[in-house]
C-alpha cells in the first residue's frame, strides 16, 4: 500500500502544482492500534510557489480529497501548519512525531521539528485531550464497546497524563504511552484488547475488564480536577515567520525554479 501512496501524492505533486514536504500516517496506523480495515489516513504539508503567497485574494490552504479505497488524503500549506504550531494546536505535535513516513524533505522537516519545544502550551494540549475523551466517556458505560472507541479514551487519557506530568508533548504511539501504566492486570488486559483489535474490524465491540474500566473514568476525574495545568507566555512569532521565510525561499529554488 505504501507504494500506492507514494504514487498518489506524486500525482497530486504535479496536478496541484505544489511541493510536498513531508507525509505521514496520522490514524490508528501511526497510533499503533490498526484494525483489519482501518483506513491510510495520510496527511501531508506542503508549500506553493514562493509568487503564490504574494497574491491579495486569499489562496486555499488545504486540499481534501475524498476517501477512496481505505485511502484517507489530505494536506496542508505549512503556513496554516505553522499557525496552528503558534497555536500549540495537537497536530502539528502529533504529525511530525508520527512512526510512519510517506515522504520527507528531510532538510525542512527538521527545520520545523527544532522549533516544537518552543511552542509547546501544556493548558492548551490538555484540553485538546481531555475534550475528545469528554465526547466518548458515556460509551464506558456500555455492556460492550466498540473497540475504536475504547483506544481513542485510553490514548487520549494516557496523552493528557503524560503532557501533565512532563510538562512537554506526548508521544504519538500508544505503546510509548503504556509506559505510564504500571498495574500488571491492566497492561495484560490491554495487551489482549490490542491483540483482539489487530483482527478485528473497525466496528467490532468486546467486553472490557471492569479494572481496565474503572482505570479510565478515575484517570479521567482525576485528570480533569488537576489544577496544577500551566500555560506558557505569549509564544514568539518572528521565529515562525523566518522560517517560513527561508523554507519557502529555498524550496522556491530547489523545486519550482527552472534550471
Amino acid at each position: 500500500m505504501k507504494k500506492v501512496i507514494v504514487e498518489k501524492l506524486n500525482v497530486i505533486e504535479k496536478e496541484k502544482g505544489i511541493k510536498i514536504l513531508f507525509a505521514i500516517e496520522s490514524g490508528s496506523r501511526g497510533w499503533g492500534f490498526s484494525s483489519t480495515d482501518s483506513d491510510f489516513d495520510v496527511r501531508f504539508v506542503y508549500v506553493t510557489p514562493k509568487k503564490q503567497y504574494l497574491h491579495i485574494n486569499e489562496q486555499a490552504d488545504f486540499f481534501d480529497f475524498p476517501i477512496n479505497n481505505d485511502l484517507d488524503i489530505n494536506g496542508w500549506d505549512l503556513k496554516k501548519f505553522l499557525k496552528l504550531l503558534y497555536a500549540s494546536n495537537a497536530t502539528p505535535f502529533e504529525w511530525m512525531q508520527s512512526p510512519v513516513f510517506y515522504h520527507k524533505e528531510d532538510i525542512f522537516f527538521e527545520m520545523i521539528k527544532e522549533l516544537l519545544p518552543d511552542y509547546f502550551c501544556q493548558q492548551t494540549l490538555v484540553h485538546h485531550y481531555l475534550g475528545l475523551v469528554h465526547k466518548k466517556m458515556e460509551v464506558l458505560n456500555e455492556e460492550n464497546i466498540r473497540l475504536k472507541d475504547f483506544f481513542y479514551i485510553y490514548r487520549s487519557l494516557l496523552a493528557t497524563r503524560f503532557a501533565m506530568e512532563n510538562n512537554q508533548f506526548p508521544p504519538m504511539e500508544f505503546s510509548k504511552l503504556m509506559n505510564l501504566v504500571d498495574n500488571k492486570s491492566l497492561i495484560e488486559e490491554t495487551n489482549r484488547l490490542l491483540a483482539v483489535k489487530k483482527y478485528a474490524s473497525e466496528k467490532d465491540i468486546d467486553k472490557i475488564n471492569s479494572e481496565l474500566i474503572d482505570y479510565l473514568k478515575v484517570s479521567y476525574k482525576g485528570l480533569s480536577d488537576s489544577k496544577k495545568v500551566k500555560r506558557k507566555g505569549t509564544f514568539d512569532i518572528e521565529t515562525l515567520n523566518e522560517t517560513f521565510y527561508k523554507i519557502i525561499t529555498d524550496a522556491d529554488d530547489r523545486f519550482f525554479k527552472e534550471k
